[in-house]
């Protein structure tokens, strides 16, 4: 009798660390989950604050493409005088007049087939270069778009000279344990500060 007790209690010992054990597991992924979409989405607002920026009038610095269904955004600004292929930083940016410098031109564009959030620097020149900036990216819920462009009175807009505000939505997903996943969704509103001067 007692040796059937002592089983039962250990039965009961193991269920409640392993329900211990998938609870932490969980809550461990959804806090990844949160992280990386809130870093992914701060990266991309620090970036885009810039779009526009041109001190001395002469670059033509702004948002040069988006796509429609919001998938897609490419800005410049005048922000760095070194050139691409230098070995320089821009830690003390002079701005020179033009956007072919480092880091001058940017884009970001969703490819929900690979579900990867890619960073493109210098797209359309001879120096197009990408990076991964985030992966396990999800469609956003209610088909909200990954970018939302509004205009200064904050309508949607597609008009490129009309954008004064980008909204950023992002859905990550992270795996959870057994076949689990966890999904989170940040968003934040960016002020174009340097258009529309």
């Amino acid at each position: 009798v007692a040796l059937g007790l002592a089983a039962v209690v250990f039965g009961l010992i193991v269920s409640f660390f392993a329900d211990m054990s998938r609870s932490t597991t969980a809550q461990n992924a959804a806090a990844a989950a949160q992280q990386t979409a809130r870093a992914g989405v701060d990266f991309m607002a620090q970036e885009l604050r810039l779009a526009g920026l041109d001190p001395l009038n002469m670059a033509g610095a702004g948002i040069e493409e988006i796509s429609t269904d919001g998938i897609k955004i490419r800005f410049t600004s005048d922000s760095c005088n070194v050139e691409i292929g230098d070995s320089g930083t821009c830690e003390n940016p002079v701005p020179d007049g033009n956007v072919n410098g480092k880091n001058e031109r940017v884009s970001y564009w969703y490819d929900a087939g690979s579900r990867v959030l890619r960073r493109y620097l210098y797209e359309g020149t001879t120096s197009q270069a990408w990076t991964p900036l985030l992966e396990q990216v999800e469609p956003n819920p209610g088909n909200m778009p990954l970018f939302t462009f509004l205009d200064g009175n904050g309508s949607p807009t597609t008009v490129l000279g009309d954008i004064r505000t980008v909204t950023i939505t992002l859905t990550v997903q992270e795996p959870a344990g057994r076949s689990k996943t966890v999904t989170r969704t940040y968003s934040s509103r960016v002020r174009l500060r340097n258009i529309g001067l």
